[in-house]
């Protein structure tokens, strides 16, 4: 991203999220700017994007609306929009979020495992593919940290010893 692009509100939340960028347990977490115009005045949006295991993208936008000169997002727990005109509040909300990443992830790499285990797949092809994660490629954010590998297999000895 650009950081000449960005306006001041939405420099402060990349600056707050600096430390985690582009970063594997944070989902290879990354923002893009955007601005346009509406009927009503100008909107900017920043768009906060991160993977999880297997390349999944999950996605937290932030958007500012110059006509009522606030700022607004999808609260994660209850999918209402959340409107605020204090940049404290989006920043709190933001880094909170960006924090849980790795706990999100080892939640959606049990799902999968989990579904993994329902289509029949033994423990060794669990395992198979857990190192497949490990390997990818295609997306930095996809694939899996050494922390998420070992919760992984201890949840595939767990879930395999009945």
């Amino acid at each position: 991203m650009q950081q000449d692009k960005l306006t001041e509100w939405a420099d402060k939340i990349y600056e707050a999220m600096k430390p985690y960028l582009h970063q594997i347990p944070y989902g290879n977490l990354r923002a893009e700017f955007s601005s346009w115009m509406e009927e009503h005045g100008k909107i900017e949006n920043l768009a906060i994007v991160y993977e999880v295991p297997g390349g999944s993208t999950n996605q937290i936008n932030v958007t500012f609306h110059e006509s009522g000169n606030k700022y607004s997002y999808i609260d994660v727990d209850t999918h209402d929009e959340v409107f605020t005109e204090n940049i404290d509040d989006i920043i709190s909300f933001i880094i909170k979020l960006v924090l849980t990443i790795p706990t999100i992830r080892v939640s959606r790499l049990q799902e999968d495992i989990d579904r993994w285990y329902a289509m029949g797949m033994c423990q060794k092809d669990l395992f198979q593919k857990m190192t497949k994660l490990l390997q990818i490629e295609d997306l930095r954010g996809g694939t899996i940290t050494m922390h998420e590998m070992k919760a992984g297999i201890a949840y595939i000895l767990a879930r395999t010893k009945t």
